[in-house]
């Protein structure tokens, strides 16, 4: 009599590994992209809008911009161990498309957060009495620099390529149902569209599929690792 091989090989299960760290490594791929979900849920412009209206509606809620600001910090602090996550699952059973969306999409988190945050400055103007005018003509030169404006760029790229390629590696693999894969892969183009035409809900949006993708993806690193073996 034959059996019908299990779907999660020995390769992906990780006994040795503590079960403390699975557990973190998998609430932090689901928390991070969550509360970024948060920081745009909560803003009180939109993405869309002129620079002297994103700093007028900063000087009228600096609290909740305040609220919004440590949500994308701790989100991104967050991303990080995550999407490393995310990205050695997947590689377990499509070794080079997962790992060039770890890649891709983790070098993309890295690119936005090397970036000043708008908010930040507009923020910091604000605490110092500088005057709304002066931090329309601040805000939009230093995002001009092309120190700001690459990595910029880089980031819209690389965290759709990224998300992609991840999400693409994970329904190869069939590490995670087809539903959660598909909705990463489908979760960051869907951001872009979101956040250029300052449709907010659909940012918001694009951010919790990610978070349930990388939940299921968690769920399978809290359960049995996510496959990587050191070298002894």
């Amino acid at each position: 009599m034959t059996t019908t091989p299990s779907r999660t090989p020995a390769a992906v299960r990780d006994p040795a590994g503590s079960q403390v760290g699975r557990v973190l490594l998998a609430l932090s791929a689901a928390l991070g992209p969550l509360l970024l979900a948060v920081t745009i849920g909560v803003l009180p412009y939109g993405t869309d809008d002129a620079t002297r209206e994103i700093v007028t509606a900063i000087a009228e809620d600096e609290a909740l911009v305040q609220l919004a600001q440590w949500a994308w910090v701790f989100g991104l602090v967050l991303l990080v161990p995550g999407t490393l996550a995310v990205g050695l699952l997947a590689m377990t059973r499509a070794p080079k498309l997962g790992l060039w969306g770890l890649v891709v999409l983790g070098t993309g988190w890295m690119a936005i957060a090397t970036t000043p945050s708008m908010d930040q400055v507009v923020l910091g103007g604000l605490d110092e009495g500088v005057s709304r005018e002066a931090l329309v003509d601040v805000t939009d030169g230093t995002f001009a620099l092309a120190v700001n404006a690459i990595p910029s760029f880089y980031f819209v790229a690389a965290h759709v390529i990224g998300a992609i390629l991840l999400g693409a590696a994970l329904l190869r693999g069939r590490t995670v149902p087809v539903w959660a894969a598909w909705l990463l892969i489908l979760s960051m183009p869907l951001n872009v569209v979101g956040f250029a035409s300052g449709l907010l809900p659909v940012t918001v949006l694009s951010f919790l599929m990610m978070a349930v993708a990388f939940g299921a993806a968690g769920l399978v690193v809290a359960r049995h690792g996510t496959g990587w073996v050191r070298a002894r």
